[in-house]
């Protein structure tokens, strides 16, 4: 659920300007904005995709709204990827990117006070977020092994 005090049509037609929007106007989004843009720049997102940003003041009481929020401003942006900053929260969707890279940016993120370098962060986590598919597959190939082996150990031990 959308919280009220968002404004989902401003925040729309800011991603639309130019894929930063700020929930509040406030003196210090200029160079916020330009520093963000400076670091979307420098980040390695290619695996993010085109990516829009909103920038928060408060955390809604109810944190899991704001994954609404963004996946409606993904829906209604185009982007990619639409990731939103608060003082206490990162979050993200993405079409691009799976759960698992997402969560890793989002850890990134949050763990960085400075908003620039914490969209770096998330960037860099979420491109670098491999699973471990190998691990994975020989840790299923031993339960498998070890299921065979116990039925196979009482079928003997019944006859």
């Amino acid at each position: 659920m959308i919280p009220a005090e968002i404004d989902m049509a401003d925040l729309e037609g800011q991603l639309a300007a130019d894929g930063i929007a700020f929930g509040t106007a406030n003196p210090v989004n200029a160079p916020l904005e330009a520093a963000m843009r400076d670091a979307l720049n420098v980040a390695p997102t290619d695996e993010l995709g085109t990516t829009g940003l909103v920038v928060l003041e408060q955390t809604p009481a109810h944190v899991p709204d704001l994954r609404d929020v963004a996946q409606d401003l993904l829906i209604a942006s185009g982007y990619d990827t639409v990731i939103v900053r608060t003082p206490h929260v990162a979050l993200a969707v993405s079409d691009t990117l799976d759960r698992a890279s997402i969560d890793a940016g989002q850890r990134a993120m949050i763990a960085q006070p400075d908003y620039p370098q914490g969209l770096v962060d998330f960037a860099e986590a979420a491109a670098d977020f491999d699973v471990p598919w190998l691990l994975l597959a020989l840790f299923g190939a031993l339960i498998v092994g070890g299921v065979v082996a116990a039925t196979w150990r009482r079928a003997r031990q019944s006859v």
